[in-house]
């Protein structure tokens, strides 16, 4: 006997079959823009020359990475002539056309997303700045596999972790002789020490919560990218490093080779770093447990890579770029690039914020002016660091610099 037979004689009435949830239908299908959001949507203002964009409810545009774009669309401006960029997070589109208006040498665009609305809403602004380009509704995993070798930049800003997309990322490069990458991290408690499990998990390295953090999650994300792109024989050259408020970014060209991908995966290592006194050591295995200066148990961090963070001559370019342009942010850019410069020629790992050690030494520091003219003044290298506006990077030995900055 059928259920609805039973019923009937039970005097109950049958019961109709639920409907799935909207929760789930939403993630089965995802929502079609509705084109009167689009209409109503505020407009926003960036770039040189100044383009405006629209910004729909629901379609995610972050005003403070403004800065970011600006930098990095600096960046795009020094590579190749007649290059293809890909964005596959694009959003509303923001970064990818930016790239495409104000930089003649960028020939070609594709931005993609998993959102139909950010789809739509990339579409409409490609359209109102006349930028010709393509628009796909597909997995940021999925397009570099679909269009493997086609596009010389691939760009990748993600809410979180770059990780799950590295391997599709550098694999569509395993057939040309270079490409390039810039990638953003934003899951700083992991990088920076707070979350040291997921850090073990997501990157393969230990991570140090201590004063110069924003450098080893620059150096811990730059590792990972030179061990997932090693397996296909691809070596890194980091052209650019950015630390900015909540949030890392590197920009490198991958070459082809493996000898450069071994070469590049000998400059992995570790950071030693002593909390009782900020004594540190980089290294490709650690040498000391305890502090050789004051016993104390040293904290262990990597591996990580140990290499250079930035290319003097891309520094140059991008230098040569914002003096062109028109944005609102120039002269914050300009000074940006100019202790940029200034620290990558000092070339060492780490650097010193002056309140921490006051603090661990347990005495005055001399201020920032003061330090800076103290160790060069006995012969060493010292500027000011972009990761801090607190400390400073010098390479002088640690004993040198207690010795010279304590009163």
């Amino acid at each position: 006997m059928v259920t609805g037979e039973k019923n009937k004689k039970a005097g109950k009435k049958p019961q109709k079959k639920q409907a799935a949830p909207a929760s789930a239908k939403r993630a089965l299908l995802p929502a079609a823009a509705k084109p009167d959001a689009l209409k109503s949507a505020q407009l926003a203002t960036e770039g040189s020359p100044q383009s405006k964009f629209a910004m729909p409810t629901g379609v995610f545009y972050n005003p403070e990475m403004e800065l970011c774009r600006d930098m990095f669309s600096l960046f795009t401006g020094t590579l190749p002539e007649k290059i293809g960029v890909a964005d596959l997070m694009c959003a509303s589109g923001i970064r990818g056309l930016r790239y495409k208006i104000e930089n003649r040498n960028v020939s070609s665009l594709s931005m993609s997303d998993l959102s139909e609305k950010a789809i739509a809403c990339a579409k409409k602004n490609a359209k109102m700045n006349r930028v010709k380009c393509n628009v796909e509704y597909i997995d940021a995993c999925e397009f570099p596999r679909k269009h493997k070798g086609e596009y010389d930049l691939l760009e990748l800003d993600p809410f979180g972790t770059p990780v799950p997309f590295l391997h599709d990322a550098i694999k569509s490069f395993e057939d040309r002789k270079e490409g390039f990458l810039s990638i953003t991290a934003t899951d700083m408690a992991v990088l920076c020490g707070a979350n040291h499990a997921a850090c073990l998990k997501n990157y393969g390295a230990a991570p140090l919560d201590n004063e110069f953090c924003h450098e080893n999650a620059v150096r811990i994300l730059l590792g990972k990218i030179v061990l997932a792109s090693a397996q296909f024989n691809l070596g890194i050259d980091p052209l650019f490093s950015f630390s900015h408020r909540h949030y890392v970014k590197v920009a490198l060209r991958l070459e082809k080779g493996a000898e450069k991908a071994v070469a590049c995966v000998k400059k992995m290592g570790y950071v030693s770093y002593c909390p009782g006194c900020c004594w540190r050591e980089s290294s490709r295995l650690p040498r000391h447990q305890a502090c050789p200066l004051c016993a104390h148990q040293l904290a262990i961090g990597g591996p990580m890579y140990l290499g250079h963070l930035w290319d003097g001559k891309t520094l140059e370019g991008m230098q040569k770029q914002n003096a062109k342009r028109d944005y609102q942010k120039k002269a914050q850019l300009e000074k940006m690039l100019l202790t940029i410069q200034a620290e990558s020629r000092v070339g060492t790992l780490g650097y010193y914020d002056l309140h921490v050690l006051a603090k661990k030494k347990g005495t005055r520091i001399a201020g920032m002016d003061d330090a800076l003219a103290a160790m060069r003044n006995a012969g060493f290298l010292a500027e000011r660091t972009h990761f801090s506006p607190t400390s400073i990077r010098t390479n002088a030995p640690h004993d040198e610099v207690v010795r010279r900055l304590a009163k």
